[in-house]
C-alpha cells in the first residue's frame, strides 16, 4: 500500500514554523454559502478558520489562521471558466505555501464537478481524488454510486428543477464524466465498511487500473470517517460536502492538539488542584521552573527559561499539550519564599523573577511554535505575559465556562491568537481540563 502522510507531515513541520504567514491548510469551494458550511466543520474541531469571498484576497492575509476557505464562485459559470479559476486559485495557494486539503462541492452535485476536478489533478501531484458528497444529517447519501436526497434519486428531487443549475443525473460517475475524460473508479458501500486495510487495498487496485477519480458510497457518519481516513492513508485529495469535511478536520486537528499552552502564575489552592488533576491526563505535560537557577545569575535565569522552552517543544512534538506552573503545591510556595529570603530577596523580588521566567518562556515558545491557543491563569502572570507578547489588549469573544472568557489577542506579532484567562480562585476541579478540551473541540 502506498502510504501518504501528507496531512501528518504538514502538521509536524508546522510545529516548527515561525509566525509569518501562518495559514497552513486550504479549502476551495465553488460558492460562498458552501464555503461557510465547510468552514464551520474545521472551526468545530478547534481550527481557526477564515472564509474568503474571492481568491484575490489571499494576498492580503496577515493574521494567524489554521485553515483558509476560498470561494471561487464557479458553480454557475462555464466549465472552461471554472477550470481556469480553480487552477489559478490552487496555484496561488501553492505560491503562499498553503496546502490544499479539501475540495468542497455541492451536496446535490450542482456546478462544474468534472472541470474543477480536472483543475485539481492538473495542478497537484496526486494519485487520485476521492469524491464523497454524502451529508447524512441533511438527507444526502450515496448508494450504488447514486446520490439520494431523502431516499429519492437526485434526478427526481427538487434539485432537478433548480433554475440556475438543474441536476438531471443521479449517478455520480456519469455526471462527473460529462466534463472529464479521466478514468473514474467506484468504491462500494461494502468495501467502505470492510476495514482499513481492505479499503486501502481496493483504492490502490483502482488507482493501479488508472482511476484518477474515485466515487465512494456512503450512508452514515461512520462511513464518512472511514473515507476521510482512507484519503489520508493514500495519496488522494478528499472531495465532498460539509459532511466529509468534519472528518478531514478531525485528522488535521491532530496538529492543533499538540500546540496548546497553559501558563499559571497563581498560588491559589483552587488552581493548584485543577492543574494536579490535569497532570493525570495522558496527553498533558506539566512543567515546573528550576528554582535552583532563577534566583541566581541572569545567565542561570535564562537557562531556566530555555529549559522550559525546550521541554515544551519536546512535548509538542509528541502530541502533548503543555501546562507551565509557577508552583506545584502550597508547601512549595513557602519553600520558594524561603529560598529567595536566604539570597536576600524580598517577596516582591521573588515574585518578579518567577513572572520573568514565565513571560520569557511564553515569548520564546510563541515565537518558535504556532500556538492553537493560550490560557493564562492569575492576573499578575497574565498581564506580564501579554506585555511580553507585545499585545495591546484582548477582544472578548465569549464565556466558555462561568467566569472564564475566551478572546483574541489584539496587536503585536501574535495578533489573532486565541487566549483564555482565568482568575486563580475561579472554577471547579475540572476547569483546567475543560479549558483544554474546549480548545481541542471536545466540548
Amino acid at each position: 500500500m502506498l502510504r501518504n502522510d501528507r496531512f501528518f507531515n504538514l502538521i509536524r513541520s508546522s510545529l516548527f514554523r515561525g509566525i509569518g504567514m501562518a495559514v497552513f491548510f486550504g479549502v476551495v469551494a465553488d460558492d460562498f454559502t458552501g464555503a461557510c458550511d465547510v468552514g464551520i466543520q474545521f472551526k468545530k474541531k478547534g481550527l481557526e478558520t477564515l472564509v474568503l469571498a474571492k481568491p484575490d484576497a489571499l494576498g492580503s492575509l496577515r493574521k494567524n489562521f489554521d485553515v483558509v476557505v476560498i470561494d471561487t464562485e464557479t458553480r454557475n459559470v462555464t466549465a472552461e471558466n471554472a477550470y481556469k479559476k480553480v487552477r489559478d486559485t490552487l496555484r496561488r495557494l501553492r505560491n503562499l505555501g498553503i496546502e490544499l486539503v479539501y475540495k468542497k462541492i455541492d451536496s446535490t452535485l450542482r456546478g462544474n464537478l468534472g472541470a474543477e476536478l480536472n483543475a485539481v489533478l492538473d495542478e497537484l501531484d496526486l494519485d487520485a481524488v476521492i469524491v464523497a458528497p454524502a451529508f447524512p444529517e441533511q438527507g444526502r447519501t450515496v448508494v450504488n454510486g447514486q446520490l439520494m436526497v431523502n431516499n429519492v434519486p437526485l434526478e427526481k428531487s427538487e434539485f432537478a428543477r433548480d433554475p440556475l443549475n438543474p441536476v438531471k443525473e443521479s449517478h455520480i460517475i456519469n455526471l462527473i464524466g460529462r466534463q472529464t475524460s479521466r478514468k473514474i473508479g467506484y468504491l462500494s458501500l461494502s468495501k467502505v465498511r470492510s476495514g482499513d486495510e481492505s479499503v486501502n487495498h481496493e483504492i490502490q487496485r483502482l488507482i493501479q487500473e488508472g482511476a484518477k477519480i474515485i466515487v465512494a458510497d456512503c450512508e452514515t457518519r461512520e462511513d464518512l470517517a472511514k473515507i476521510a481516513k482512507a484519503s489520508a492513508d493514500c495519496n488522494m485529495l478528499p472531495c465532498g460536502s460539509a459532511g466529509l469535511a468534519l472528518h478531514v478536520a478531525e485528522l488535521l486537528n491532530v496538529g492543533s492538539r499538540s500546540r496548546l499552552l497553559v501558563v499559571s502564575g497563581s498560588t491559589n489552592k483552587v488552581t493548584l488542584g485543577q492543574i494536579a488533576l490535569a497532570e493525570d491526563e495522558p496527553n498533558i505535560v506539566v512543567l515546573d521552573p528550576d528554582f535552583n537557577k532563577i534566583f541566581k545569575t541572569r545567565e542561570e535565569l535564562e537557562a531556566a527559561i530555555m529549559e522550559l522552552v525546550n521541554r515544551t517543544g519536546e512535548a509538542f512534538v509528541k502530541g502533548k499539550d503543555v501546562i507551565i506552573r509557577a508552583v506545584h503545591s502550597e508547601n512549595s510556595v513557602l519553600e520558594i519564599q524561603e529560598t529567595g529570603k536566604s539570597l536576600g530577596l524580598k517577596r516582591e523580588q521573588v515574585a518578579e523573577k518567577i513572572l520573568s521566567v514565565l513571560s520569557g518562556a511564553v515569548k520564546r515558545i510563541a515565537k518558535s511554535h504556532r500556538l492553537a491557543g493560550l490560557t493564562l491563569i492569575g492576573g499578575d502572570a497574565a498581564v506580564k505575559i501579554m506585555d511580553a507578547l507585545g499585545a495591546s489588549g484582548v477582544r472578548i469573544d465569549a464565556e466558555i465556562l462561568p467566569g472564564v472568557p475566551i478572546g483574541t489577542v489584539i496587536g503585536g506579532h501574535h495578533d489573532g491568537l486565541r487566549v483564555v484567562t482565568k482568575a486563580g480562585g475561579f472554577g471547579d476541579i475540572n476547569t483546567v481540563v475543560n479549558i483544554i478540551r474546549f480548545f481541542r473541540g471536545e466540548r
